[in-house]
């Protein structure tokens, strides 16, 4: 049933070593994009994300007081407060957008947090087929 589900990774390239190979337990369409830092990531990033058709957006960052640039993972926990903004103005759920601190170069976190968000956004998909 998760097959057709678009999920949209962004995230710091120091929390994540994992590739697709890794998240075979996600049944998803999975599309990674790594940045620098988690700083870096915009908030037209985020939304270009949707706009290019995925169903979540999770965006990753190292966890608090590990970020290689200082303040990086704060800016874009920032950034995701920002987007979910928008995304509510726009109707789309923010819910639908997420943000983890991931410990650094830690694939086996990064794998369940995309597990866990892929289970939320496939539980949302359901029950708004339910309505």
């Amino acid at each position: 049933m998760g097959e057709g589900i678009k999920l949209a990774i962004l995230c710091c390239n120091y929390t994540n070593l994992a590739e697709r190979e890794d998240l075979y337990e996600v049944p998803a369409r999975l599309e990674i994009k790594r940045f620098p830092c988690g700083g870096h990531i915009e908030i037209t990033d985020i939304l270009r994300a949707f706009r290019e058709g995925a169903e979540g957006v999770c965006v990753c960052a190292c966890e608090q007081g590990t970020c290689h640039n200082g303040k990086g993972n704060e800016r874009a926990e920032k950034k995701v407060v920002g987007a979910r903004a928008i995304l509510q103005e726009i109707g789309i759920s923010p819910e639908r957008l997420s943000f983890y601190y991931v410990p650094r170069l830690d694939a086996e976190a990064f794998v369940e947090d995309v597990k866990a968000f892929f289970s939320k956004i496939l539980k949302e998909k359901v029950e708004e087929r339910g309505k």
